[in-house]
């Protein structure tokens, strides 16, 4: 039995040796086929990277530009915006003036129209004065004349 014990672990010793070696075959074929594939991933990713290059630096170029533009607009809206600023100021000044000159010509026209009332009055009752007088200066002649006078009636 012995015999037959010893034959049968000589039979799976090179069957597990054969299986060994055949599944060493198959993964050295399919490291090969990974390595093979690997390389091509490598070649088709540096051949990208090659092409890809213009496009990259022709891109940052133009984000640069972008960058450079939205600064310049930027500062030219800051140089609009104080612009506004200042001219706001100056008109809100402007205005100030404005009102205190109107308020002081609402004041002056006060003043002239309270003058030229009691110039008037004062000529309207100069003048009610001097009819008066020359009404009395005609009454007195008619005395005399004896002479009825038309404009005194209208008077």
């Amino acid at each position: 039995m012995a015999v037959w014990l010893t034959i049968t672990i000589q039979v799976v010793g090179i069957a597990a040796v054969a299986v060994l070696g055949i599944g060493m075959m198959v993964l050295a074929r399919a490291i090969f086929k990974v390595t093979r594939s690997l390389h091509k991933v490598d070649e088709a990713l540096t051949t990208i990277g090659r092409d890809a290059r213009p496009v990259l630096d022709r891109a940052r170029a133009v984000g640069e530009n972008l960058n450079f533009i939205v600064m310049s607009v930027r500062k030219e809206v800051d140089r609009v915006s104080d612009t506004i600023s200042v001219a706001n100021d100056r008109l809100e000044d402007a205005l100030e003036a404005a009102e205190e000159r109107v308020q002081e010509l609402g004041a002056l026209i006060d003043v002239v129209q309270g003058e030229v009332e009691d110039t008037l009055l004062t000529a309207t009752s100069a003048l009610r004065g001097i009819r008066t007088g020359a009404r009395l200066l005609r009454q007195g002649r008619r005395n005399d004349d004896e002479q009825p006078d038309v404009e005194d009636e209208e008077e």
